[in-house]
């Protein structure tokens, strides 16, 4: 599999990967306000061995520990919106590690319902991704919470996609003080496009809502079979922050940290297969 830069045929082709795939493993939390929905945060469908779970930052799983009495919920259908109910792991955000991640094992109830409407992402695209490439080759799906109905209308939210890429230097990791071992800084320029509307749009310059969802890695390769250019992802992280400071740029936790908080806390084991740019776990 060899990895190329975007051509027209290539954005054709990651555009149908977002809209078929990405797209429907990504989910986003609700919490209810004076009886109505508001946008809470994003999060990703998985599903590892025989368990189902959505792994999210963890300063949004927290909502459930600091607001006992209340849930988050997910749009099932246009009126239709379950509780999320499992298990909350999350880390505790510390200033030096910036660890940010959580996830919920979900029970039954819950993924049932999800699983109706959305697709799990399972290991084989989990990817640790040490080596950064310097491309747009870098996507973030989530659901910013500017992207909300006006009042008077049907609630409904939009997913939006943004293509980034690395920094040329290591500066922002520097300003920010973030390692390069547990974090994935990008620059995000340009356009991001309205995953249901197909629309483009201006950069937003805040990324509320966003903030546990998928960072995902495009691979875009010729396929000899087809003669076609066809492109595949992995997930390479999980957003947790955002900065419009000296470099405007998102920040993810690195996917291997999740991979071993499910080592640790529900026993699973995972081979490794080596590739010349990182593993997939």
């Amino acid at each position: 599999m060899t990895e190329k830069i975007f051509t027209k045929e290539a954005d054709n082709a990651v555009v149908e990967q977002i809209n078929n795939k990405i797209f429907k493993h990504t989910i986003q939390f609700l919490k209810i306000e004076n009886g109505k929905p508001k946008p809470y945060g994003s999060g990703v469908f998985a599903k590892i061995y025989d368990d189902y779970f959505i792994i999210t930052a963890s300063h949004v799983a927290s909502f459930f520990e600091d607001h006992p009495h209340e849930d988050l919920r997910i749009k099932i259908a246009k009126e239709l919106f379950i509780p999320v109910c499992g298990e909350v792991k999350y880390s505790i955000i510390d200033e030096n590690e910036r660890i940010d991640l959580a996830y919920i094992k979900l029970h039954k109830q819950t993924f049932i319902y999800l699983s109706k409407v959305y697709i799990p992402v399972t290991i084989g695209k989990f990817r640790h991704h040490n080596n950064l490439l310097n491309g747009t080759n870098y996507c973030i799906l989530g659901y910013p919470a500017i992207n909300v109905t006006k009042e008077g209308e049907p609630f409904n939210t939009g997913a939006a996609y943004f293509l980034g890429s690395p920094p040329i230097n290591d500066k922002p990791y520097q300003i920010y003080k973030f390692n390069k071992r547990d974090h994935i800084i990008l620059n995000v320029k340009g356009k991001g496009t309205d995953v249901n509307t197909g629309k483009k749009a201006k950069i937003i310059s805040q990324f509320h809502g966003i903030s546990g969802c998928g960072l995902w890695f495009l691979l875009i390769y010729d396929n000899p079979a087809t003669g076609k250019t066809e492109v595949d992802y992995r997930l390479v992280g999980i957003m947790t922050e955002f900065r419009t400071g000296k470099y405007f740029c998102v920040i993810a936790n690195r996917i291997w940290l999740i991979i071993e908080a499910f080592k640790v806390a529900e026993k699973f084991t995972f081979k490794e297969k080596f590739i010349k740019k990182g593993f997939v776990a």
